[in-house]
């Protein structure tokens, strides 16, 4: 039958090997002396093996004690080893973290939350899938990652879900200055907008309705839409040489002087558009049920604490 291993014992047998003094050893363990010798004694009784002589002077490990010291050592750092990644692994300061995010969601609070986290967490190492809501969405399924912020759209109604609503992002619409909605002499009118050709990095068909309401559509007109693209930048150049409308967040236009060249159309419609309406909605999407692991969590009370909320909210809510 094997023995089984005391990682105490290990650690005395490894004090007394370093002092070869009984009662500065036991002092070391913060025990009696006598508490301390009947440890080593059950250590060999367990073993079966003599592993130190002793003598009123002295203490010395036998052939059989040499050898075992050597391996408990090993043994006695590797559990450290573990205990200390335990620990900060629990405390989400080593390890791996995977998750998602939108175009949207980076200039939103996980910009500054992550900023937060590296200085916090300097040895955490970081996998962020930067895409669109679908595509994050697959990766959640398959588990690659383990939560994602973005507009989850009708994702909100998913059973299999759990949705903490962030607060919204005010957007506006950009067109170039010799736009001819700023040349006709008059104001434009939000009923313009589907005359011309629309720009945005992903629209989610959840939000038509929405935008037909707003400049006058016919239900189930299509919407004007004929430029995507993932890379806000070209975004940006095609709208300053075309006369497409660029729907967008004001927080990526104002960041870095990006906002240069392009005019603010959705200042200037009457009537005005109700802000509310041109704000977008931004949300940490998780599987419903499942713990997130330490890095995870921290990242996600970040957010949360820089969006201004104490607590999640799961609660869908109506677009």
């Amino acid at each position: 039958m094997r023995t089984s291993i005391d990682l105490k014992r290990l650690h005395h047998l490894e004090l007394l090997a370093e002092e070869l003094n009984f009662s500065r050893a036991a002092e070391r363990a913060h025990l009696s002396q006598t508490a301390f010798s009947r440890s080593i004694q059950a250590l060999e009784k367990e073993f079966g093996l003599r592993l130190f002589d002793r003598d009123t002077r002295s203490v010395r490990p036998t052939s059989a004690g040499h050898y075992l010291i050597a391996k408990a050592k090993v043994l006695l750092h590797r559990a450290r080893d573990l205990s200390d990644d335990i620990y900060y692994l629990a405390h989400a300061e080593v390890g791996e973290l995977n998750f998602g995010t939108s175009l949207l969601a980076i200039d939103g609070p996980l910009r500054p939350a992550l900023v937060e986290l590296k200085q916090q967490c300097p040895r955490l190492k970081l996998h962020i899938e930067a895409s669109q809501t679908p595509n994050l969405m697959h990766h959640l399924e398959q588990e690659n990652i383990e939560f994602f912020v973005a507009f989850p759209g009708e994702l909100a109604q998913d059973e299999r879900l759990e949705v903490t609503w962030l607060p919204t992002e005010p957007g506006s619409m950009y067109c170039r200055p010799e736009h001819p909605l700023l040349q006709q002499g008059t104001p434009p009118s939000p009923h313009q907008l589907p005359d011309y050709p629309w720009s945005a990095v992903f629209l989610d068909h959840s939000v038509a309705p929405r935008l037909r309401r707003l400049f006058g559509m016919r239900p189930n007109q299509p919407l004007p839409l004929e430029l995507t693209c993932d890379n806000l930048s070209i975004l940006r150049d095609l709208t300053l040489c075309s006369d497409n409308i660029l729907f967008t967040w004001e927080s990526w236009i104002n960041r870095g002087g990006r906002h240069a060249g392009l005019v603010n159309l959705g200042t200037l419609l009457q009537p005005a558009l109700p802000a509310k309406d041109l704000h977008i909605e931004c949300a940490i999407v998780q599987l419903a049920g499942r713990t997130l692991s330490p890095p995870a969590q921290r990242l996600v009370d970040l957010i949360l604490a820089q969006a201004g909320m104490t607590s999640l909210s799961t609660a869908a809510r109506a677009l």
